[in-house]
């Protein structure tokens, strides 16, 4: 078994109960559209079928969550026992009995879906086996067509706003699983580089890093879910919910450190046969953090400090932008200085053209003085040459060391396999 410090693990969940503080967790807005439909039913509104709305969308939500759990557990399986088998089929059969209460609400609260689902089966092929339970589409009132002529979609009054509610919940709650589960993903990588030794413990820690990386996969899916589904209600997504790449599901540096890792073991490994290690190996300054870190939930209290668990990573990204600024300063004053002593230079070239004029021969002395001048004039162009250069714009510049560097680059490759 695998033991964590208790500090540790008594922080990262005081982070995430601190995350949680800007962003409303999905019981928080459940609660909310509850009280609103009950003030609904104060002011007049009869309840329909003994249940509420809210209950019949969360009951939809809870059943898109089991569909996406079976999905994940057949895919992260390639080869089932019959004991797995059988429990899925479990899964199944309990997932089809909510779904056929779900229809039953469905016609209450959607009188709408009716016709849709009748159409979409219509469409499908008699002799070809239905869906199994996870694939069957629930139509929720963010999937129902829209019409210009039933704004409502086929729903009860209200239906649509209040999905719209509780998807921007789920959005928020994915993404603030989604950090506190990466940061868990990389404390659990460092302890295992650091603690675990042997075969069997490294086998159990792997295990668990997979889990781990398995329930980040969750929240990445159960987030662009919900974002579609905001998408599909009101055209558009919030601002803060911006679209979840697979390069935006992890922390600053781990995609560029692999990488790194990867290539520096390929050169080294090539080396016997002639190779030569990269020269531009990726460095922090072509790294970019995640949007995932500083969206809604990841900020901290008023202060508008980022939380504290991304606290290192935007000190990291602090502490190389002040290198950079710093290296940026003296670089100038480096070249102030050498225009600066260029100029001294040809002066003083200048002033010893006539220094040596005595006992010496009108051709020696005719020699020097040539020297001398020539001298101050190549001091002079290379001062000129420099301020030109160097007075460039940033734009143009960049792009010309950026064309320098990948020419080096095919140049170098064209040498290696030349010499394997």
């Amino acid at each position: 078994m695998i033991f964590l410090p208790f500090g540790r693990v008594q922080s990262a969940s005081q982070s995430d109960s601190s995350q949680r503080k800007d962003c409303p967790t999905e019981a928080e807005v459940r609660l909310e559209v509850k009280k609103d439909e009950d003030a609904a039913l104060a002011g007049g509104s009869s309840p329909l079928q003994g249940r509420s709305a809210t209950a019949f969308l969360i009951a939809g939500m809870q059943i898109e969550e089991a569909q996406r759990r079976i999905i994940a557990e057949m895919a992260g399986t390639a080869l089932m026992t019959a004991d797995a088998e059988g429990k899925l089929q479990d899964w199944r059969r309990a997932l089809l009995v909510k779904i056929d209460k779900f229809r039953d609400l469905q016609k209450v609260y959607m009188p709408g879906a009716a016709a849709v689902i009748a159409a979409s089966e219509a469409h499908c092929d008699s002799d070809v086996p239905g869906p199994k339970a996870e694939k069957i589409k629930l139509f929720m009132p963010s999937e129902m067509p829209s019409n210009a002529g039933d704004p409502l979609r086929g729903c009860v009054r209200g239906l649509l706003d209040m999905e719209a509610k509780l998807r921007i919940a789920q959005c928020g709650n994915a993404l603030v699983k989604l950090r506190a589960r990466l940061h868990a993903k990389r404390h659990f990588i460092m302890f295992r580089n650091e603690h675990v030794t042997g075969q069997i413990q490294s086998t159990k820690a792997r295990t668990l890093i997979g889990q781990i990386g398995e329930r980040v996969d969750a929240c990445a899916v159960k987030y662009r879910h919900a974002r579609a589904s905001l998408i599909r209600l009101s055209g558009e997504a919030p601002p803060e919910f911006r679209e979840l790449r697979p390069q935006d599901v992890q922390l600053d540096g781990d995609a560029g450190e692999s990488d790194a890792a990867a290539r520096k073991k390929l050169a080294m490994i090539s080396a016997g046969r002639g190779a030569r290690a990269p020269r531009n190996a990726p460095g922090a300054s072509r790294r970019t953090m995640s949007w995932i870190w500083t969206a809604a939930g990841a900020l901290d209290d008023a202060e508008a400090r980022l939380h504290e668990s991304v606290r290192v990573e935007w000190a990291r990204a602090r502490a190389r932008k002040t290198r950079w600024e710093e290296e940026v300063m003296l670089l100038r004053e480096e070249m102030r200085r050498v225009l600066r002593y260029l100029g001294w230079q040809a002066n003083w070239w200048r002033e010893h053209v006539s220094a040596r004029t005595d006992n010496l021969s009108p051709d020696v002395a005719a020699g020097i003085r040539a020297y001398a001048l020539q001298q101050a004039d190549l001091h002079e162009h290379l001062a000129v040459f420099f301020k030109t250069k160097w007075n460039m714009p940033a734009l143009p510049a960049a792009q010309r060391m950026i064309a320098l560097e990948v020419a080096a680059e095919d140049e170098e490759a064209d040498l290696t396999m030349f010499f394997q």
